[in-house]
C-alpha cells in the first residue's frame, strides 16, 4: 500500500497535565494554535515525550480524543497516535480508537518487558497491530535506548515490507547512521525514515533525511526551519552553528530534569504543560529561575516559537 511520504519538522507532543498530575486536556487548542502559528502540520502523540507509557488506556484515548477534535476542521493537519504497549491487546484496541477518531496514522513500540527475542517476533507483534487498521499508515518506533528492543532496521524493513501491507515507514531514535542511510534508500526510498535524535538533525540531512520527529521541535521551530533552510542552501557553516543552539537547549535539559525542563519551557511560551508524572523528576522553584537565566545566555528567545 502507497502512502504520501510526509517530510519537514513534527513535534513529538507533550502532554498536558494539571499540578497534581491528571490531565490538563484544556491546554490543547492554545497548544495547537502555537504550533498552527508556526507552520506545523503534522504531530506525534503520546509517544515518550507525550508521557505514554504514564497514562492509562482510557487517559491515551482522552488525549488523541482532544488533539483530534481541535484539529477536525483543518484537512491538513495530521496526528500520528503512539499505540505502543506491552499488551498486544491493548496496542490494538488504542489503534482502532484512532482510526474511529480521524487520526492520520498510528506508531507502535515493541513491548519492552517480555521483549521479542527475534526480529521475526518483533515483526509478528506489528502485524496484529496494523492489521487491525489496514487503511492507516503504520509506523514502527525504533527506540532501543529506553526498549532495550535493538535489531537492524534494514532488516526489519526487508522483511515486514512483504508482511505488513499498511508499513509506511520507521521512526528512528537511534544514532546507527549507517543503518538509518540503508532504511532511507530501501525500496528506492518508498519508506518515511523519521530522524528522531534532534541535536544531531544536520548530520541526518547530510545522508538523506527528509523529515524528523522530536521534543524541542514543540518550542524551537523556527531554529530547525533556519537549520533546513541553510542546510537546501549548501549554506553549511551557518546550518552548523544553528544546530550548536540546538544542541546548547538539549544540554539543559540533561543539566536539569529532562522531559519535565521541555514542559516548562512550552509554559515560558504561553502553554502551561504543567509537570511530569512520576518516576519522572519536576523541576524546584530554584531550578526553574536557573534555568530561565541559562535561556537567556544561549538567546532562546531569539530562535524559539511565538
Amino acid at each position: 500500500m502507497k502512502f504520501k511520504k510526509l517530510s519537514g519538522i513534527i513535534p513529538a507532543t507533550f502532554t498536558p497535565m494539571h499540578p497534581d498530575g491528571s490531565l490538563h486536556l484544556e491546554a490543547i487548542p492554545s497548544y495547537y494554535e502555537l504550533l498552527i502559528r508556526n507552520t506545523i502540520s503534522t504531530i506525534f502523540i503520546c509517544g515518550t515525550t507525550g508521557e505514554g507509557e504514564l497514562l492509562t488506556k482510557e487517559e491515551r484515548m482522552m488525549v488523541a480524543e482532544k488533539w483530534l477534535e481541535v484539529s477536525s476542521t483543518n484537512k491538513q493537519f495530521k496526528v500520528i497516535v503512539v499505540a505502543g504497549s506491552n499488551r498486544i491487546d491493548e496496542a490494538i484496541a488504542l489503534a482502532k480508537h484512532a482510526e474511529k477518531n480521524g487520526a492520520y496514522g498510528i506508531s507502535y513500540i515493541s513491548p519492552y518487558y517480555y521483549k521479542p527475542g527475534t526480529i521475526d517476533a518483533l515483526i509478528e507483534c506489528c502485524k496484529k497491530v496494523a492489521a487491525a487498521v489496514p487503511s492507516l499508515p503504520f509506523y514502527y518506533y525504533h527506540i532501543p535506548i529506553l526498549t532495550h528492543v535493538k535489531f537492524s532496521m534494514i532488516e526489519f524493513l526487508q522483511k515486514a515490507d512483504s508482511q505488513i501491507t499498511n508499513l509506511a515507514g520507521v521512526k528512528y531514535s537511534d544514532e546507527d547512521h549507517v543503518d538509518y542511510l540503508k532504511c532511507l534508500q530501501f525500496n528506492n526510498g518508498s519508506h518515511d525514515i523519521f530522524w528522531g535524535k534532534d541535536e544531531t538533525l544536520l548530520s541526518a540531512l547530510s545522508i538523506g533525511a527528509s523529515a524528523a520527529i522530536g521534543s524541542t521541535y514543540n518550542y524551537m521551530t523556527p531554529l530547525y526551519a533556519s537549520i533546513l533552510d541553510a542546510f537546501n542552501v549548501k549554506d553549511i557553516v551557518t546550518a552548523q552553528n544553528l544546530q550548536v543552539k540546538s544542541v546548547e537547549v538539549v544540554n539543559l535539559l540533561y543539566k536539569y530534569t529532562g522531559l519535565s525542563t521541555g514542559k516548562y519551557m512550552m509554559k515560558l511560551l504561553g502553554v502551561d504543560c504543567g509537570p511530569s508524572r512520576s518516576p519522572l523528576s519536576n523541576l524546584s522553584s530554584m531550578q526553574m529561575k536557573s534555568l530561565e537565566e541559562d535561556l537567556k545566555s544561549i538567546g532562546f528567545s531569539n530562535f524559539c516559537m511565538k
